[in-house]
C-alpha cells in the first residue's frame, strides 16, 4: 500500500508559525513614516513604477490575456516588483527632504484587465512589514506612461471578484502579507517559472477544480489546515503549489518541479513544509512526482497529520471534522 494511502494515522503537528514575508522579513524599520512618492513612481533611476511599466508591458499583456481567456475573465493577473526608495524626513531642519539612508521598500504592480491594464504602487509605513499600507498619486513628468497609474485600492477593487489571482514576482523583495490583505485566493510564482504559456490554461483548470473541493474557503474549520497540490500541465511540465488558509482565503505559492539530484527532493519538501502553518496537511493530486517518501518521512519526523485527496474525490475538505 502506498505510504500516502495510510497517512491518516499520523499525529497532529505543533508548528512554529513561519513568517511569510520574504525579503521584507528583514526590513530595517525607519524613523520616517513615508516613502518618497515621486521616487517610487518616476525618479529612482529607472528602478521605479514607470521603468517597470516600460520593461514589462509586453509580457504583462501576453500572459494576462492568456489568463483572462483561459478563465473567462474569472482570474486576476498581477506582475510585481519591489525596490528601495528614499524616505521623506518628517522632522528637523531637513523636514520634507529625501533621506537615502532611511530607505523604504516600495512595491510596483501591474494588473491586466479585460479592456487594458492598470499600474500602481504601495509601501508599508516606516518600512515595517506589518505596518499600514501607504501610497500617493504624483504629478507625472514627461510622457504619459503606457499603462494608466491608479491608487492600489482601485486596482484591488477590480481584482476583488476574481476566484484566484496569479501574482508573478520579478524579485524576492515582496511581502506576502500584502497579498493576504489585498487579494482573495492567490498564489505567488516567479516570473518565468511557468515554462510554457500554454501551461496557464492547465493551471487555471486544475485550480478551478481544486476550489470545487471546498464548500467554502472562509470556514473556521479550515483554519488549521494546509494543502500541497501536485499537477502536470498538458505540456508535460510539473508544478507544486502549497497553500495556507489566511484571512479565510487560500494563500500560497507555485513552483516548477525539475529535479537534478535526489537531494533536491528533500530540499523542496523541507522548503514547502516550513511555509505551511496548518496542523493537518492535505496532499492533493493524481501523481506524487517521487515526492511521496520525503513527504511522509518529514511528516513522521515532525508529527504532522497528512491526508491524501485525489482530484476525482467527491468529498469536500470542509467535511473532515
Amino acid at each position: 500500500m502506498p505510504l500516502l494511502k495510510s497517512m491518516n494515522t499520523f499525529g497532529i503537528a505543533t508548528f512554529v508559525l513561519v513568517c511569510t514575508a520574504t525579503g521584507n522579513l528583514n526590513a530595517q524599520l525607519q524613523h520616517n513614516q513615508y516613502p518618497c512618492a515621486d521616487c517610487a513612481v518616476q525618479d529612482n533611476n529607472g528602478n521605479d513604477l514607470k521603468g517597470f511599466i516600460i520593461r514589462n508591458k509586453s509580457d504583462l499583456y501576453t500572459k494576462g490575456d492568456l489568463v483572462i481567456a483561459a478563465s473567462d475573465n474569472n482570474w486576476g493577473y498581477l506582475q510585481i516588483r519591489s525596490a528601495t526608495v528614499p524616505s521623506v524626513n518628517k522632522t528637523g531642519e531637513k523636514k520634507g527632504e529625501m533621506n537615502f539612508a532611511e530607505a523604504i521598500t516600495a512595491t510596483f504592480a501591474l494588473s491586466k484587465t479585460k479592456d487594458g491594464a492598470l499600474a500602481s504602487w504601495w509601501a508599508r509605513e516606516t518600512n515595517n512589514p506589518q505596518g499600514p499600507l501607504t501610497s500617493k498619486m504624483v504629478k507625472e513628468q514627461g510622457d504619459a506612461p503606457a499603462i494608466p497609474i491608479v491608487r492600489y485600492e482601485g486596482m484591488m477593487h477590480d481584482l476583488e471578484p476574481k476566484a484566484f489571482t496569479i501574482v508573478e514576482y520579478s524579485n524576492n523583495l515582496y511581502n506576502e502579507r500584502d497579498y493576504d490583505v489585498l487579494l482573495k485566493n492567490y498564489f505567488l510564482v516567479e516570473n518565468g517559472a511557468i515554462k510554457n504559456n500554454d501551461d496557464y490554461k492547465s493551471i487555471i483548470t486544475y485550480y478551478n477544480d481544486f476550489l470545487k473541493k471546498f464548500t467554502y474557503v472562509d470556514d473556521p474549520i479550515l483554519g488549521k489546515r494546509s494543502f500541497i497540490t501536485l499537477l502536470t500541465a498538458t505540456s508535460g511540465n510539473k508544478y507544486i503549489g502549497y497553500f495556507n488558509i489566511v484571512n479565510g482565503k487560500l494563500a500560497g505559492k507555485l513552483e516548477p518541479i525539475d529535479f537534478q539530484y535526489q537531494k533536491d527532493k528533500d530540499t523542496l519538501v523541507n522548503k514547502v513544509f516550513t511555509k505551511l502553518t496548518g496542523s493537518t496537511v492535505y496532499v492533493y493530486g493524481e501523481e506524487n512526482f517521487d515526492l511521496e517518501k520525503p513527504i511522509v518521512m518529514y511528516a513522521r519526523a515532525h508529527d504532522i497529520k497528512l491526508k491524501r485527496r485525489h482530484t476525482d474525490t467527491p468529498k469536500k475538505f470542509n467535511d473532515d471534522k
